[in-house]
């Protein structure tokens, strides 16, 4: 006790000034959203309480069912493909002793990108008319799939979601990776040694130990999924319609072009405890996993 009093201090030195900067800056924003979110507000006039109105009205909302199913699509999608390449390509670079650090870089660089210049890229291969897309079909003989991919309200969806899954794989691959490369050497020439192939140890070996790795990924993706934006917006800014939305760009239309500041607010609860309460399923399938074997 007496040393815990002497180093009393320590305490407001290092930890108050950090605990204060991520009240001020993470739970107070969190509060003051949910408290307007039972509002109606146009960031101009006095807020009005209206209680669970935006949360009614936002759940009876066509849109805001579409905006969910794009989310809850993309993020199944996103989870299968950028984990699995993930670990399939990390894998192979585990593997890989010539131009490791090549490959490697290769497979991380549309990571350190912005977000805008890939959707902008984007934007011109899936333009109808000029972009290389229809023109590679074309010249193949095979015209009859030569689509408007922008404004196709049957695969805009897809064609925005493309780019947000290419683009974020190598970070995926390279945490994968480092993963695998905290696995003890002992164990894989045991298992090399027992007559064990590449599948069998990558499948019976690697995974399994690099489960809390998988989990981060995991994580991350449903975050990311959850507050996309920037490829939605600005290759289609939503549309048609809200086609092409995610929950982050259905918040900010809301908010910002709409002017209703309540039910953004209410948006982003939605986006707060749906990312957390995903977030909880998977760690605790993760922990039944780790628990079985």
């Amino acid at each position: 006790m007496n040393i815990l009093r002497k180093f009393r201090w320590a305490f407001f030195v290092f930890v108050a000034p950090s605990f204060l900067i991520y009240t001020y800056l993470v739970i107070f924003p969190i509060v003051s959203s949910m408290a307007y979110s039972l509002t109606k507000w146009n960031a101009i006039s006095p807020a009005v309480f209206v209680g669970l109105n935006n949360y009614e009205a936002l759940f009876k909302s066509k849109d805001f069912a579409i905006v969910m199913t794009n989310t809850w699509i993309g993020l199944g999608l996103a989870l299968v493909i950028q984990v699995g390449f993930g670990l399939l390509i990390s894998f192979l670079l585990y593997q890989t002793k010539a131009g490791y650090r090549a490959f490697r870089a290769m497979a991380f660089l549309p990571v350190v990108l912005a977000p805008a210049a890939v959707a902008l890229m984007f934007v011109l291969i899936f333009n109808s008319d000029i972009g290389p897309v229809n023109k590679i079909l074309e010249s193949i003989g095979l015209s009859g799939l030569k689509r408007n991919w922008l404004s196709d309200k049957d695969i805009v969806f897809y064609t925005v979601l493309s780019p947000m899954i290419y683009q974020f794989i190598g970070l995926y691959v390279i945490v994968l990776l480092a993963g695998m490369q905290s696995i003890p050497p002992e164990i894989l020439e045991s298992s090399a040694i027992d007559g064990a192939g590449s599948f069998r140890t990558f499948t019976m070996i690697i995974v399994p130990m690099i489960w809390d790795i998988i989990f981060i990924c995991v994580t991350l993706i449903t975050a990311g999924s959850f507050k996309a934006f920037e490829h939605s917006y600005l290759m289609t800014w939503g549309g048609p319609g809200v086609r092409s939305a995610f929950l982050g760009v259905y918040m900010y239309l809301r908010t910002f072009i709409d002017a209703n500041f309540g039910l953004g607010c209410a948006i982003g609860m939605v986006i707060l405890f749906i990312s957390l309460a995903v977030t909880m399923i998977f760690r605790a399938v993760v922990r039944r996993l780790d628990y079985q074997s």
